[in-house]
């Protein structure tokens, strides 16, 4: 029930905002968004930024 009839997931991560845009109008993702969109019925696109956690000592160590 919570898939919603989704089978499938991608997941990326940019270092930047500016990344994200290069990527985003990148000739190659443009290609690849022309030929797979018309097979696609529906989507889902979450976009939110991430805080790296800064890693602790002890946990550096093991």
């Amino acid at each position: 029930m919570l898939t919603q009839g989704f089978t499938h997931a991608f997941t990326l991560t940019f270092n930047s905002k500016e990344d994200y845009g290069a990527y985003e109008s990148h000739p190659n993702h443009l290609e690849y968004a022309a030929v797979f969109s018309p097979s696609i019925e529906k989507c889902v696109v979450l976009n939110f930024p991430t805080t790296p956690l800064k890693q602790t000592p002890a946990a550096a160590a093991t």
